[in-house]
């Protein structure tokens, strides 16, 4: 009918200039209004848009996959003379459909190349003061000497005893570390220094999943266990580009989200992200150390790498985890198992001590179970298996925000692949230097930054190994190692900076704890930082408020 044809028209024109109204209004609002929007407001949009995405993409997956089924219904009706143009539009949509699929996939995968390409690093640079040596720092919130940033860090420390010992020379510098920096980061920043560094030292590889995803993200073991047809639709996401960049965005808003503490976390956990993720990382943070280290070896400058050492004798696990296949009546035989074993800890530790090594025996990647075999051989005064359980717990955590073994063998690897390099290892430097011999809290204040006494002994090594090197020749006198007391003094560590310091490791203890399916013991260590902070501001003097690093003597004059 002439009159209803008109009618649709105008309604579609009408629908039509409504939205190109709508978008116009949004383009040109949007963009002022979105920064003064709540946090949460503009996340929640950000991942309604992202998994908008997500749906266009499922809609055009099937009308791309009822394309043959279309175009075979199609020649056959066409074949027996029957009525086909219906079916072969709708055929056409369908080959629509896949074209624009692969559009979308092709596009997501030049987007995430393009995020994570490496930069082209400067090579040239203006003439530097000869006397002049820089030192540039590289990595996340230990290299930037967190909690007691911004005035004292292992490469400050570096600087000024470098300064005494070669009077002749100056020594600056640069910091390119922050807070929360994967070494993906930290690499892509290295590509705007204007100056050329003589040395550049590496301390990173604690945030390359922390950097990448939300802290309760979860990868469901139990989906690889599933029916076939769940793993087929699992790998296909997988393999998709345009999955994998949404939820690489859609982790990245969420980054910055508190984590709760309430009923979030079990005794098993699922692991933070696949065992593909996790290679890929690696793979990811291995590349550009090498490449970081190659470039180091082009412009001239030493390369100094720092293994990060992490809380291995007093931190527990944040997630513990089974292997793919293990069933939920498993995981709640294993939880019933360490509960009971926890609660044998005070009357009968021998008995726990059995229970927990069952769960291992039978599971032997999960971390809790690793992490109570070495708190009770350490009452036993075992020392050398408690530390190996200890070191076993952390490098099976499934939250891995403690650098765990295959990262540390990749600095390992780098550097035996560059002879240039000088390595520190900073598990042996802070095992050496813990008063205990423990590496927990005598040098680590909390999940991975070390104290100060800790700072020291990493910058000892970097001086050991530079003044191996002979790094500037003859011209190197004899100073005193650095010590805690003499950087108390250097850097004006007093009681407010002091306490500024506590505050931001309670902090920390804090948001840790929720990382956790019991936070009580990393919620006490929060109290506990609190309460020195408040004990230095009502005046207490530095070593009499509980701080492992600060003996008598690193009290300031």
């Amino acid at each position: 009918m002439p009159g209803t044809t008109s009618a649709r028209r105008a309604i579609a024109l009408g629908a039509g200039a409504t939205a190109v109204a709508l978008a116009t209004v949004a383009a040109v609002v949007l963009p002022g209004w979105w920064p003064i929007l709540p946090r949460a407001a503009r996340a929640a949009v950000a991942e309604a848009a992202l998994s908008g995405a997500i749906v266009v993409r499922i809609v055009l997956a099937l009308g791309g996959a009822a394309t043959p089924f279309l175009a075979w219904a199609a020649i056959r009706a066409r074949r027996r003379r029957l009525p086909a143009a219906r079916l072969g539009r709708l055929a056409l949509l369908g080959l629509s459909c896949l074209a624009a699929l692969a559009a979308l996939e092709a596009g997501a995968a030049a987007v995430r190349a393009g995020m994570h390409r490496f930069p082209a690093l400067p090579t040239s640079f203006p003439p530097e003061d000869p006397g002049t040596y820089r030192i540039l720092v590289l990595g996340g919130s230990s290299a930037l000497g967190e909690p007691y940033r911004p005035w004292v860090s292992v490469g400050q420390i570096v600087a000024w005893k470098l300064g005494e010992a070669v009077p002749s020379r100056r020594f600056e510098v640069e910091t390119l570390a922050w807070l929360g920096d994967s070494l993906e980061q930290q690499h892509a920043k290295l590509a705007a220094i204007a100056r050329r560094p003589d040395a550049v030292v590496i301390y990173s590889g604690h945030n390359e999943f922390a950097a990448r995803f939300e802290e309760d993200r979860a990868h469901e073991v139990g989906l690889e266990s599933s029916s076939a047809l769940a793993r087929a639709v699992h790998r296909l996401d997988a393999a998709s580009p345009l999955v994998g960049l949404v939820r690489e965005l859609i982790s990245k808003n969420r980054l910055d989200a508190p984590p709760s503490l309430k009923d979030r976390h079990q005794v098993v956990d699922p692991p933070l992200c696949a065992p593909a993720e996790y290679a890929a990382v690696l793979d990811d943070f291995s590349a550009r150390l090498d490449a970081v280290v190659a470039w180091c070896g082009r412009i001239g400058a030493r390369p100094i790498l720092i293994i990060p050492p992490a809380n291995e004798a007093d931190y527990e696990p944040g997630r513990s985890t089974v292997e793919p296949g293990v069933d939920a009546a498993e995981r709640a035989r294993i939880a019933d198992a360490i509960h009971r074993a926890r609660a044998l800890e005070a009357t009968e530790p021998g008995r726990a001590l059995e229970v927990y090594r069952d769960v291992a025996r039978r599971h032997p990647g999960f971390a809790e179970a690793h992490y109570r075999i070495g708190e009770r051989l350490r009452a036993e005064g075992k020392r050398e298996e408690a530390a190996a359980e200890f070191l076993a717990a952390l490098d099976r955590d499934g939250l891995p925000i403690r650098c765990q073994a295959p990262f540390r063998e990749a600095y390992r690897r780098v550097a035996a692949r560059r002879p240039g390099c000088i390595l520190i290892d900073g598990r042996r430097e802070l095992i050496a230097a813990s008063p205990s011999g423990w590496l927990g809290g005598d040098v680590i204040e909390d999940t991975h930054h070390p104290n100060l006494r800790g700072y020291v002994a990493l910058a000892a090594a970097v001086l050991r190994g530079l003044e191996a090197r002979r790094e500037f020749g003859g011209g190197w006198s004899a100073v005193p190692a650095p010590d805690v007391a003499g950087c108390v003094a250097r850097f004006g560590i007093d009681a407010e900076r002091l306490a500024e310091a506590c505050e931001r490791t309670s902090l920390h203890d804090r948001r840790v704890a929720g990382y956790r399916h019991d936070p009580a013991r990393r919620l006490a260590e929060s109290r506990r930082f609190a309460e020195a902070a408040r004990k230095l501001r009502e005046g207490a003097a530095i070593d009499a408020v509980g701080l492992p690093s600060f003996a008598p003597e690193g009290r300031p004059n």
